[in-house]
């Protein structure tokens, strides 16, 4: 008896399943779509504090460093070395738990105008995915002092999630290659991330507009960190995220592909 009640609850739910992914745009898997995105437009700044110490500043999020190549503890459980390898030449490797999580060359022009951030993400299912960064400088500053806005963002290998159903009305979104899962109703209630590469006390609350819109909230430890708005196309085909991260001056847009 038992085992036919547990086959009859487990049909319930594939078709419950199969009934959300037919009816609910989010559900399936994406690919981002790197031509349509526009990721670029975000700053960081970094003040020369003397002693080979630097402050770099991203959004709402601050920290210290000494240029020594030692490692140093640094925000979400991570710790950030930078070594300097010429006048022009930073190497930064950043850490959890002792892994390297990214590893990245920072590259000054001759003029100091422009700042080319070329490394390497190891995501933890092992696999890799390089990226290059453009920053033009914006106001004063001299060396890699100064406050630095992107100006082309290239994200060199695939980038793939999974939406599912989750519950009544909600939604868990899986990012396989970082282990990563966050299942939510669209209550305004926080609901908590997981994943290896997740900072401690990640969360993230959001409400649905309508069948083709959500806007979603994420926190660490009760600290905004940024409001995205998730869009579906009314052809199905097509995932706009408009992301505002706090402190930053402009949005940015990541498109997906239903695949």
């Amino acid at each position: 008896m038992l085992i036919r009640i547990n086959a009859a609850l487990a049909l319930t739910w594939l078709m419950a399943a199969t009934l959300c992914a037919a009816d609910d745009p989010f559900c399936g898997k994406w690919k981002l779509n790197q031509e349509k995105s526009k990721i670029a437009g975000e700053q960081m700044k970094i003040a020369d504090l003397g002693d080979d110490k630097y402050k770099f500043t991203f959004g709402n999020v601050s920290d210290t460093i000494t240029a020594d190549g030692t490692d140093q503890p640094t925000h979400f459980g991570r710790t950030t070395s930078i070594t300097k390898e010429g006048p022009n030449t930073w190497k930064m490797v950043i850490k959890k738990d002792g892994k390297v999580i990214s590893s990245m060359d920072h590259i000054l022009s001759d003029d100091g105008k422009v700042q080319t951030i070329k490394g390497t993400d190891t995501k933890p299912d092992g696999t890799s995915s390089d990226f290059e960064v453009v920053a033009k400088r914006v106001g004063t500053g001299s060396g890699f002092a100064g406050t630095w806005e992107s100006t082309d963002v290239k994200i060199k290998s695939p980038n793939e999630w999974e939406i599912e159903p989750y519950g009544a009305n909600g939604l868990t979104f899986n990012t396989p290659a970082y282990k990563d899962t966050l299942s939510m109703n669209f209550d305004g209630k926080d609901y908590t991330e997981k994943g290896p590469d997740v900072a401690a006390g990640s969360t993230s609350s959001g409400k649905r507009i309508d069948a083709n819109t959500l806007e979603v909230t994420d926190k660490i430890k009760g600290q905004v960190m940024d409001h995205t708005r998730f869009q579906v196309s009314s052809d199905g085909k097509t995932l706009t995220l408009t992301i505002h991260e706090t402190g930053q001056p402009h949005a940015v847009t990541i498109v997906y592909d239903k695949i």
